[in-house]
C-alpha cells in the first residue's frame, strides 16, 4: 500500500467556506480591509 501526501499551494483555489468565511461577500470584505490604504499614508500620497 502506498501513502501519498499531496499538498496544493495554489492561492485562490479554496472555496470561501473552507477558509472560514460564511459567504463570498464576507471574504471580499476581509480582503478589502487587508488592502486598504492606511490612514497615516492617505494624506501624504496620491493613490492612482
Amino acid at each position: 500500500m502506498e501513502i501519498i501526501n499531496k499538498f496544493e499551494t495554489s492561492l485562490g483555489t479554496e472555496p470561501f467556506d473552507v477558509l472560514g468565511f460564511r459567504s463570498e461577500e464576507e471574504l471580499n470584505q476581509e480582503i478589502s480591509k487587508l488592502i486598504k490604504l492606511r490612514s497615516e499614508f492617505e494624506s501624504k500620497f496620491e493613490v492612482n
